[in-house]
């Protein structure tokens, strides 16, 4: 529909009358004159009677156009002149081009949704995608983006006008809340500090671009894979750094699988050996024994790479007040959060609990 409403805007820059498309109803789908939109034709009754391809009223000449063995449509330009035949016929020509790039496209993206998702087998891959023109030899990055379902469609138009050139980039429809943006990589393989710049660079553009136009998105982005037939890695890494940063860094823009750290460990864990480490590390409950102010405490110092100095001014405290309290975590945990070994040990333990509350939440459970 909208092909066809774009294709009647480049139509009025070059004829001198206005045309229309009508579907099998005689309801005008898109016209030189849109506030025609919407209306039923009053001749279109008078046209479908006649057998010819072509009919003519007092001041307009139609045409039906076929796409396949079905009447599609009926166009009609306003004029009776000599050339209102030809106009039309170049006009038909025209739609039924278009119909057929969005039937491919249709098709292509429901290919690349399935190896997406792992549902096509791997040896067939290079010659479907051959018939696509996809080059299957180029790396790929897969990117995730997450925006609420009423604003999806918008996102999705939005991505497709910053993505123009489909050598650069392919952006595909996954669901009702996610699109997914397939990027050439190629510039990444030169080295990690050319792969970052270009990762950061490609995921902010998307956010920003997303952001500026009024839209709420989340960027997860996968790891980069070598080709085409591997996108599917690409994608499942992407996801995994959606539900990782959603259950470790809260409500972060942009999640990259490569930055997780200890958290994409940690996800892999089963939940009873998380139980059973967070019993050795927190016996009798200690992590629940610290008020938020001592957690608080804990967060600025482990935010602060253990520096005593930087921990106290940022809490505008004492160093010997950041010392009490660091004094009053060992007295109950064990752990003495100025040695590293224990400072790590107690920032792998709190991760877990995070991880088993994430787990024990069923309400988090519907992170796809």
């Amino acid at each position: 529909m909208e092909e066809i409403k774009k294709c009647m805007r480049q139509v009025k820059t070059i004829m001198a009358f206005d045309c229309g498309v009508l579907d099998t109803s005689g309801r005008i789908l898109a016209s030189t004159n849109e506030s025609l939109e919407d209306e039923i034709d009053p001749s279109f009754r008078a046209v479908m009677s006649s057998n010819d391809i072509f009919a003519s009223t007092a001041d307009k000449t139609y045409l039906k156009v076929n796409i396949g063995e079905q009447l599609k449509y009926v166009i009609y330009v306003e004029s009776t002149d000599a050339e209102a035949k030809v106009n039309l016929q170049l006009i038909s020509e025209w739609i039924k081009t278009l119909v057929k790039e969005k039937g491919t496209d249709a098709e292509k993206a429901i290919f690349i949704r399935n190896v997406l998702l792992d549902n096509e087998i791997r040896s067939e891959i290079p010659m479907i995608a051959r018939g696509y023109k996809i080059d299957c030899k180029d790396p790929r990055l897969v990117m995730v983006v997450r925006t609420p379902a009423e604003q999806s469609a918008e996102a999705f138009e939005i991505l497709q006008n910053l993505y123009t050139d489909s050598d650069i980039a392919t952006v595909i429809s996954m669901d009702d809340t996610t699109t997914i943006v397939i990027i050439d990589a190629t510039e990444t393989m030169s080295d990690e500090l050319s792969r970052d710049s270009f990762i950061n660079e490609a995921s902010g553009a998307i956010l920003v671009c997303l952001n500026s136009e009024g839209c709420n998105a989340k960027v997860a982005v996968g790891s980069v894979v070598t080709s085409f037939m591997d996108i599917s890695k690409s994608y499942s890494d992407a996801m995994t750094a959606l539900k990782v940063s959603k259950i470790f860094d809260g409500e972060t823009d942009i999640s990259r699988y490569d930055k997780l750290g200890l958290g994409r460990l940690i996800y892999q864990l089963p939940k009873p050996l998380c139980q059973m480490f967070i019993r050795e590390v927190f016996p009798n409950d200690a992590f629940k024994q610290l008020d938020e102010e001592t957690r608080t405490t804990i967060d600025t110092f482990f935010a602060n790479d253990l520096n005593g100095s930087e921990t106290s001014r940022e809490l505008f405290v004492h160093r010997n007040t950041l010392v009490y309290r660091l004094e009053k975590v060992k007295a109950k945990t064990g752990l003495d959060l100025r040695k590293f070994d224990d400072a790590v040990l107690f920032k792998m333990a709190t991760m877990v609990r995070t991880y088993t509350d994430y787990l024990n939440d069923t309400n988090d459970n519907k992170i796809r």
